[in-house]
């Protein structure tokens, strides 16, 4: 896969305890949860989607089972709202 990287113009802030990504000249809104917003921290155009994998499968070895398919999904939404780009 292709590294994802955060279009600069998008924003991840926290509102009223709720992580919200957005780009101030649209409309459009993305709950985050921290899952998603950690995701989004490392989409920096350094790491491919299956490093992103590799580094959540390592912070949060518990949670292992799942990851691939949170990062999947995630990436998935967040270029279907076109908050990043593949590098």
């Amino acid at each position: 896969m292709d590294r994802p990287k955060r279009k600069a113009d998008y924003k991840l802030e926290e509102v009223d305890g709720e992580l919200l990504l957005y780009h101030p000249g649209s409309t459009k809104i993305l709950y985050c949860n921290e899952t998603a917003s950690l995701i989004w921290q490392l989409c920096d155009g350094t790491r491919s989607g299956e490093e992103i994998k590799v580094t959540l499968r390592e912070t949060f070895p518990e949670a292992a089972d799942s990851i691939a398919g949170d990062v999947e999904e995630t990436l998935k939404k967040f270029l279907e709202h076109d908050a990043l780009k593949l590098v």
